[in-house]
């Protein structure tokens, strides 16, 4: 579906009634679609129709559907994904299922927000070494991994887009190094996926985390982790539930799976999928993350980036021409995201930019990590070229609030 009346989908996103939102790298504006989807599961939950069996098998239907929609935007396979509630979590269970042991080594970097690496760092406790990248200019160069990697390497933990400044790593040549030692490259798709294209098998990445409320635009504490189908049976995880026993219920009912009578060896046999990284499913945020996952979908993840893409080029340049602001995201060919940064020079006037800007109505942030970042701005494929206009209006010096109806 392409993307030509942007007006009909802003309805479904109430927050542009009244203010200019370009900060979906904090948080997304709340989607109508999710917000119904969510109070049709608690609706249900205060109604109870039927059996517990019955209702839970109904629950866990547009858990089934959202799995297929987050394949689908992946170009990964069903039993690939899992969903957990956090990027941290999901790396955690990474991190221990890969029983990372004195003498392994992590591969980091100094732009990584912290819930992609705190998970591995936390491993030099039992003298699992932690080697950092630093960042050149904003940028994250190959070479410099490549100088890190050696045959004592496990992981590479790496965003695909990074936070303060939008830098977007190639990450198939990242892949192809770590492989060439026989490590692992996990990714955190905070800040892309639902922008950004992210294919599993053009990449080839062996693990990805990611949270919804940010590019894809849906619940809090709902996510999505992907495994690679090689190591789902090669590792397993010792952070364990009894969902991560079963095949798919919505699909097989529990009863039909265990011997619900005969529980009391408490034998652990994980499902062969994903699926085993799982905790207890938060149910109206999984429903909420169907509709975010369908609206996408529906509407083509290489149409999402092209608009995306094609507002930040208008954005970039606009900036240029506002005096005193310094555009600091790097702007070469693939390394362009979402988020757009600049910097009047000073953290301070930065932060005083961003609040005049909410002031008049315009919401942004300011994000700086490692000496790189500023004014933190941020387009999704809602977003329109009136936004754009007000942004810039106010960083010229408007004084009167931009709202509108």
């Amino acid at each position: 579906m392409k993307i030509t009346d942007v007006k009909a989908l802003r309805r479904d996103f109430p927050i542009f009634r009244h203010r200019t939102y370009v900060d979906t790298a904090c948080y997304a504006p709340g989607y109508a679609r999710v917000a119904q989807a969510a109070a049709d599961w608690h609706s249900s939950a205060m109604l109870m129709p039927g059996t517990s069996f019955d209702q839970t098998l109904a629950w866990l239907k547009p858990v089934a559907f959202a799995r297929v929609e987050a394949a689908k935007l992946l170009g990964a396979q069903e039993e690939e994904i899992a969903f957990i509630t956090s990027t941290g979590m999901g790396n955690c269970k990474i991190a221990d299922a890969l029983d990372l042991k004195a003498g392994d080594n992590v591969v980091i970097n100094d732009l990584e927000f912290p819930s992609n690496v705190i998970a591995f760092t936390a491993r030099q406790r039992k003298g699992v070494e932690i080697r950092r990248v630093n960042h050149q200019g904003g940028r994250l160069l190959l070479d410099d991994f490549a100088k890190l990697v050696d045959d004592r390497t496990r992981l590479i933990a790496i965003s695909s887009v990074q936070w303060t400044n939008g830098f977007r790593m190639d990450l198939k040549s990242l892949v192809d190094l770590a492989e060439s030692k026989k490590a692992y490259v996990v990714v955190d798709s905070c800040q892309s996926l639902g922008a950004m294209e992210l294919d599993v098998r053009k990449t080839g990445i062996h693990f990805m985390v990611t949270q919804s409320h940010k590019w894809l635009f849906g619940p809090f504490s709902t996510g999505l982790m992907f495994v690679r189908r090689d190591l789902i049976g090669k590792y397993d995880p010792t952070i364990v539930e009894s969902g991560n026993l079963f095949k798919n219920p919505a699909r097989q009912p529990y009863h039909h799976q265990l011997d619900l009578d005969n529980l009391t060896d408490y034998a652990i046999e994980f499902v062969d999928t994903a699926a085993k990284y799982q905790s207890c499913p938060n149910l109206p945020g999984l429903w909420g993350l169907y509709e975010s996952l369908k609206t996408i979908n529906a509407y083509g993840i290489a149409n999402i980036e092209e608009r995306v893409l094609h507002l930040t080029d208008r954005l970039i340049e606009r900036l240029r021409a506002v005096k005193g602001f310094t555009v600091s995201t790097p702007c070469g060919e693939g390394e362009r995201s979402g988020i757009v940064s600049a910097t009047t020079g000073s953290v301070d006037t930065d932060l005083e930019t961003m609040r005049r800007l909410s002031q008049l109505g315009v919401g942004v942030s300011v994000r700086y990590q490692a000496g790189c970042g500023g004014v933190r701005m941020s387009l999704h494929f809602y977003n329109d070229e009136e936004d754009i206009d007000r942004l810039i209006s106010a960083l010229l010096g408007e004084t009167k609030p931009l709202y509108f109806h």
